[in-house]
């Protein structure tokens, strides 16, 4: 394990995660999703994937990814790290994690979308290896602002990228 993550681990998201994860929602979207909707996909969605890194000692929620794993294909369809931790690689684990087991279950590529406005991110993903290959015209309701569609294929790079503890699933 690399010394800067030996203070957090990742684990399947619960429900009793979503109370400090509304909160970084709030705080990390214009159009936040509600709690029914993440009910919904940790609680009877087989395709869904929902990850949580939380600090060891105090169980402090600092990020969280959500994708669904269709087929071959792995979509993140929500990403966000607590304000005060970001710049720490918290999403690229995140990602990494989600790509690791993407690998044990036969996903070839992961796909996401970022709104074009959202330069920080972009310059994440395609450090981490997304290309663009689309634009989604008017695909954010709220704003009505395009997104860019990127994708990452190396899923082995991406998961070698992986540097924190993970917690085995209890389910």
């Amino acid at each position: 394990m690399a010394g800067a993550f030996d203070q957090f681990r990742i684990r399947r998201m619960a429900e009793a995660d979503l109370d400090p994860l509304l909160v970084i929602e709030q705080y990390s979207f214009p159009t936040p999703w509600k709690r029914s909707m993440y009910e919904s996909d940790i609680d009877a969605n087989r395709h869904a994937r929902f990850f949580v890194i939380e600090t060891k000692d105090q169980h402090e929620l600092v990020g969280y990814i959500g994708s669904w794993f269709i087929y071959d294909e792995a979509h993140i369809g929500t990403i966000a790290t607590k304000q005060e931790y970001r710049g720490r690689r918290i999403a690229e684990q995140l990602i990494a994690y989600t790509a690791f087991q993407g690998i044990q279950e036969g996903i070839a590529y992961i796909v996401l979308e970022v709104r074009v406005s959202n330069e920080a991110a972009i310059t994440l993903y395609e450090r981490l290896g997304f290309t663009q290959v689309g634009l989604r015209k008017r695909y954010y309701t709220d704003t009505q602002e395009d997104a860019l569609l990127m994708t990452c294929r190396d899923m082995e790079g991406m998961a070698r990228r992986l540097d924190i503890e993970e917690v085995p699933d209890e389910r």
